[in-house]
């Protein structure tokens, strides 16, 4: 029982928030589910149904008469964190094979150690984000053993590579390495996961009580703006004697179109997402030089650490670009 309830509300808490519904309603409801399952002996999924159908439920229920979402502007979901691991994969398989290059020519021998340390660094970069993931699911305690994952599987990179065999298992060109680094980033951010959304239409106060959350919860405006540009739509709607479904569209919709445009106009070298691309280019080019040259150690270390968090930006940032293009389209 205790395993089920574990898992279940796990999913649950990643689906609810995928749907923006913040912690303190989540709390909320998963200790009701718990008193009920605690009572009645029924498994959560035999009670309330698949976590992504409970989460649809809690969201169209809750939302309107419960707190506001989350602050969050784009809600995390599995598929994000999946795509961001991959491409964050991708940049720093790129750098390596740039690298190799630069240093070791045309073709590297792949000894055993190499495998065994690579894939468990692959490994440490899916926990480290994990971290991430778990805690916007509201799980301290997933997180913690998230980040004792990440620090474990460093250690054992490390001794991969020091003490690992050198028996070499293939010869491996290394322009290969870096079409693979090109390759991971590029999936990761055009692929488009299938989904099946759902819209079911909200009577007219229903409505009028989302907009609100929806601006100042997901878009982040000011409570007074927001409250504003709800009164200006509850007026327009009792003047034209219609639902503001009919007159605006579905309610995140139209949302989303007020927040873009109370967005000030930014000028695109001050973009988040520029900037983190210069970050990881030239962040990347000195990890390359520094290794070439043989620089001092803590240079490395700091290069590659910034590269890794500067391509793990610029990834998110691509990322919910092209969720937000195909939204609107």
């Amino acid at each position: 029982m205790t395993e089920t309830m574990d898992a279940w509300e796990f999913r649950t808490r990643l689906a609810l928030a995928e749907r923006s519904v913040g912690k303190d309603v989540g709390d909320t409801v998963l200790a009701e589910v718990a008193a009920h399952c605690a009572e009645s002996g029924e498994r959560p999924e035999d009670a309330f149904g698949l976590p992504e159908d409970f989460a649809e439920t809690v969201a169209s229920e809750r939302l309107p008469a419960g707190t506001p979402a989350g602050n969050d502007p784009d809600a995390l979901t599995t598929a994000d964190y999946v795509f961001t691991v991959t491409g964050v994969l991708g940049w720093m398989t790129f750098v390596v094979g740039a690298y190799l290059f630069v240093a070791k020519g045309l073709v590297i021998d792949l000894t055993a150690a190499t495998l065994v340390g690579c894939t468990v660094v692959a490994t440490a970069v899916a926990t480290l984000h994990g971290v991430q993931v778990t805690l916007h699911a509201g799980s301290r305690a997933r997180a913690a053993g998230c980040g004792l994952a990440t620090l474990v599987a460093v250690i054992l990179a490390a001794v991969a590579f020091v003490e690992g065999p050198d028996t070499v298992i293939a010869h491996v060109p290394t322009p290969a390495i870096c079409a693979v680094g090109l390759l991971l980033p590029a999936w990761a951010l055009l692929y488009n996961p299938p989904t099946a959304p759902t819209h079911e239409e909200l009577p007219s106060e229903a409505w009028l009580r989302k907009l609100p959350q929806l601006l100042e919860g997901r878009h982040a405006l000011p409570r007074a703006r927001a409250a504003e540009l709800t009164r200006e739509a509850s007026r327009h709607v009792t003047e034209a004697g219609c639902e503001p479904e009919e007159e605006f569209g579905p309610v995140t919709t139209y949302a989303r179109q007020l927040a873009e445009a109370e967005a000030p106009r930014q000028h695109w070298w001050l973009r988040n997402d520029v900037r983190s691309a210069v970050s990881t280019v030239f962040l990347g080019a000195f990890l390359v030089n520094n290794l070439y040259s043989h620089g001092p150690i803590w240079l490395t270390v700091v290069a590659a650490l910034g590269t890794y968090a500067a391509a793990a930006l610029l990834t998110g940032h691509l990322r919910r670009r092209i969720k937000r293009i195909r939204r609107a389209a």
